[in-house]
């Protein structure tokens, strides 16, 4: 004779629930691979008074502040010309995520304003600018790429492959930007 299995299914919590219905009705284009890793770290959150999402917007609403003075900080000094104080500026502001500092470091790593003109490095802050939707760096690119031979285009394209990241902004809502690691700033590049 076969006995019979009992299953004892726990009952789903509100913190579950709230997933399974977000997920449910998520296009099946924007579902992903680490969705069950971001599935249990967010429950597991829930169910702690969502202390690590309190700890990441706190975090990142600093990101966004040090973006905002640090570009206007930028722009200020780009005004006055001192080229120098503005591309440190701007650099602050695009590593956290500021695309328009991030277009700004473009321009002036193309002409050599603040920093060595350095085309490769032109053409990695454009391209990461582009990807955070600043439509106007689509020309930039294109005339930095009528200058490049096709060993820089090679080189610039590795080195967006090896040093872009993700920043997470909050202003209003979560925000991810594509930025450059701080690891990749210092490199040589030519």
């Amino acid at each position: 004779m076969t006995a019979l299995m009992v299953v004892y299914a726990e009952e789903e919590t509100g913190c579950e629930k709230a997933w399974n219905d977000y997920y449910d009705n998520l296009p099946e284009n924007e579902r992903d691979t680490t969705d069950s890793v971001v599935k249990y770290v967010l429950i597991e959150d829930c169910s702690n008074g969502f202390e690590l999402t309190a700890a990441r917007m706190h975090e990142s609403r600093i990101t966004y502040i040090t973006a905002i003075k640090n570009f206007k900080k930028g722009f200020d000094a780009y005004q006055l010309k001192d080229y120098d104080a503005a591309f440190k500026a701007f650099l602050i502001a695009a590593r956290a995520g500021d695309t328009t500092a991030q277009y700004n470091l473009a321009v002036m790593n193309a002409k050599g304003e603040g920093a060595p003109k350095n085309i490769i490095n032109a053409y990695m802050w454009v391209d990461v600018a582009v990807k955070n939707g600043v439509e106007e760096g689509r020309d930039l690119r294109d005339e930095l790429l009528k200058d490049m031979s096709s060993q820089q285009v090679f080189k610039a394209q590795a080195l967006i492959n090896q040093c872009t990241e993700n920043v997470y902004i909050y202003s209003d809502s979560f925000h991810a930007k594509t930025t450059i690691k701080n690891s990749c700033l210092n490199m040589e590049v030519s």
